[in-house]
């Protein structure tokens, strides 16, 4: 072999007898010299490259919270939801009603349902009337488009009182929210073409849940409501009352005294306001409040950024969405009705 050969002979018989002649030693040395240097800089590139991310200098994150520390921000939503008898669930994304909120003086009778679809609330309605304990009940179920939020609601309510008689206004029963000591334990889980929106549960009188800036068809939402009645008897004078309303077995369920109801489509009478009009021209209202919302606050994700967005680029819009759920102009009619449960409460106390 080539080197077999050469052992033994000097550089330049080496060089002789190759095919090409050698360089200067000098030039050589220098030739080698910067093929290391090239080297060492690839070496370099191919480190800086490939060193792990974490090293590497990188760009602040943005803050999800564009406008301030979401502690605060809750706090001040809060403290101007209070008036209106409501609060923000920073957890489930929600706004839900107060125990102590001034809704909770003002009962119910029909005449606020009757109300709702004129302001927007375009919600299905479903009574639950029954007796207990010498007692008129009613448990109510809605679920709906409430203006600019997609919501529902459980509310209980009783009384010992006759009906009322208002010519002109009113005929039928008004009833009065249950104290504290006669709440019940409920939940709901609230779904959007079976899509879960939202939970709630709680030892309540009036349950509820409302999601803002979602727009919703009533007949798109449904509600799988939980109820823990007092005992077996009004466990039974409910049921018969839901079967009576025109609920079948597939609907709901009774274990105990708890009862479980889905309530998708409603089977008892709707109010006369809700025509097929007044929900085209109701719905396409709220729609187009649920698209500027959203519109004018698609820089956030987070309902507590969107909300202050909202305060400081379109006041009226946030005082609109602090009347959350009914709006109080529905229980204007209860001045109304007031002198007349006035005198109801007197001869009854007589």
């Amino acid at each position: 072999m080539l080197l077999d050969q050469a052992e033994g002979l000097t550089l330049g018989q080496i060089a002789e007898t190759s095919s090409f002649k050698m360089l200067p030693l000098h030039i050589l040395g220098i030739t080698f010299g910067i093929f290391a240097v090239l080297i060492v800089i690839a070496i370099v590139i191919f480190i800086i490259i490939n060193q792990p991310k974490n090293i590497r200098n990188k760009p602040p994150k943005p803050s999800t919270n564009i406008k301030g520390n979401s502690a605060e921000q809750l706090k001040a939503i809060n403290k101007d939801l209070k008036p209106y008898g409501f609060a923000y669930d920073l957890y489930e994304d929600v706004f839900y009603s107060l125990m102590e909120c001034w809704q909770r003086n003002l009962g119910y009778c029909r005449l606020y349902d009757e109300t709702c679809a004129s302001l927007s609330m375009i919600i299905d309605c479903e009574p639950i009337r029954f007796e207990y304990n010498g007692i008129k009940w009613l448990i109510e179920f809605w679920k709906g488009q409430y203006g600019m939020t997609t919501g529902g609601e459980v509310g209980i309510y009783y009384t010992k009182g006759p009906d009322l008689e208002i010519p002109g206004l009113f005929n039928g029963t008004f009833y009065y929210s249950v104290s504290n000591e006669d709440r019940i334990n409920m939940a709901f889980a609230f779904r959007k073409k079976e899509e879960l929106l939202f939970t709630r549960n709680g030892y309540h009188w009036w349950l509820t849940g409302f999601k803002l800036g979602e727009f919703s068809h009533p007949s798109e939402l449904s509600m799988d409501i939980v109820l823990e009645l007092y005992d077996t008897q009004m466990c039974n004078s409910f049921v018969d009352a839901l079967k009576d309303a025109g609920y079948n077995s597939n609907e709901y369920s009774v274990s105990g005294r708890i009862v479980n109801i889905t309530f998708d489509k409603p089977h008892t009478a709707q109010p006369f306001s809700r025509t097929s009009f007044t929900d085209y021209i109701m719905e396409k209202n709220n729609q187009s409040y649920c698209s500027s919302y959203q519109n004018m606050t698609e820089e956030s994700t987070d309902t507590l950024d969107k909300l202050e967005i909202i305060r400081q680029r379109a006041p009226k819009m946030y005082h609109q969405i602090l009347n959350v759920g009914k709006s109080p102009q529905i229980f204007d009619s209860f001045h109304g009705l007031r002198e007349f449960i006035n005198k109801s409460d007197e001869n009854r106390e007589e």
